[in-house]
C-alpha cells in the first residue's frame, strides 16, 4: 500500500508527500527492527533467568548429595579404623574378631562423590548464556567448574586406587557364608546376598600379618581425603548460592 502511494507521488512529482511516505517506510522498518530486537533481549533475559534457576534447583541437590556421602564415608572410617587398631594392639578380646571382620568388609568398597554438573556446565559452555553474563557472573560460574572439577578428580582417585590391592587374596582372610546386605545407592534399593569375607587365623596370627594392616591403612588414607574434599566442593556451592541472591 504504502509503496504504490510513493510511487503514485513520485509519479506526480509530489516531493512533499514522497519525503513523508519515505519516513514513513523508515520508520516502520527502525521499529520493527527495534521490537525484534526488544523482544529478542527478553527471550535471552528469561533464558538465563531460567539457566540459574537451574543452578540453584542443582546446588540444592548436590548439597544434600554431599551431606549423605559425608556420612556414608565417615562411618566406613570408623568402622575400618577400629579394625585397624585392634590389630595393631593385637587385642584378642572377644569383640576383637567381629570388629576385624566388620572393617575387612566395609573395606572392600570404597565411597565416592558423584553430583550433577549439567546446569552450572550450561551456564559456562553456551555462547547465549555466556553473553547475558557480566564479568563478575562468568569468572564466579568458571571458578567453581573448575574448582569441582579438580576436586571430583582426586575424588576419583581416593575411590579407586584402593581397590587396586584385594583383600581376599591375603591368606589370614577366607570366604565367609552368604549374608543379606542392604544397601540404599542413590536413592535405589542396592541390596543384594552377597558373601562376607573373614578371618580365617585366630587374631593372635592375624595382627602379625603386617600386610593386612597397611592394606586396610592404605584404604583409610585414601578414603579419608573424600570428607575433606566433599566439605571443600560444600562450601563453594554454598557460597555461589549466597551469590546468586544477591545478585538476582
Amino acid at each position: 500500500m504504502i509503496l504504490r502511494r510513493l510511487s503514485k507521488h513520485m509519479g506526480e512529482q509530489n516531493w512533499l508527500a514522497v519525503g513523508l511516505d519515505f519516513f514513513i517506510v523508515v520508520l516502520g522498518v527502525f521499529i520493527g527492527i527495534q521490537l525484534g530486537n526488544w523482544n529478542d533481549a527478553r527471550t535471552s533475559d528469561a533464558a538465563y533467568e531460567a539457566a540459574l534457576e537451574r543452578y540453584r534447583a542443582e546446588i540444592a541437590v548436590n548439597l544434600e548429595t554431599l551431606k549423605a556421602s559425608q556420612a556414608d564415608t565417615l562411618a566406613r572410617l570408623q568402622d575400618v579404623g577400629r579394625a585397624i587398631d585392634q590389630l595393631s594392639a593385637c587385642d584378642t578380646g572377644p569383640e576383637a574378631r567381629a570388629t576385624i571382620n566388620q572393617g575387612i568388609n566395609k573395606a572392600m568398597g570404597t565411597g565416592g562423590l558423584s553430583i550433577r554438573r549439567q546446569a552450572l556446565d550450561e551456564l559456562t559452555s553456551s555462547p547465549a548464556l555466556l553473553a547475558e553474563q557480566d564479568e563478575a557472573a562468568r569468572q564466579r560460574f568458571g571458578e567453581t567448574a573448575h574448582i569441582i572439577g579438580v576436586f571430583l578428580r582426586e575424588a576419583d582417585y581416593a575411590e579407586r586406587l584402593p581397590l587396586d590391592k584385594r583383600l581376599q587374596d591375603n591368606p589370614v582372610i577366607e570366604v565367609g557364608p552368604l549374608a543379606r546386605r542392604d544397601v540404599t545407592y542413590y536413592g535405589a534399593d542396592y541390596s543384594r546376598r552377597d558373601r562376607r569375607l573373614q578371618l580365617a587365623v585366630p587374631v593372635n596370627e592375624a595382627c602379625l600379618n603386617d600386610g593386612l594392616i597397611k592394606d586396610l591403612y592404605s584404604w583409610e588414607r585414601w578414603q579419608a581425603a573424600l570428607p575433606a574434599i566433599a566439605e571443600i566442593v560444600r562450601a563453594r556451592l554454598e557460597e555461589d548460592l549466597a551469590w546468586l541472591s544477591e545478585n538476582s
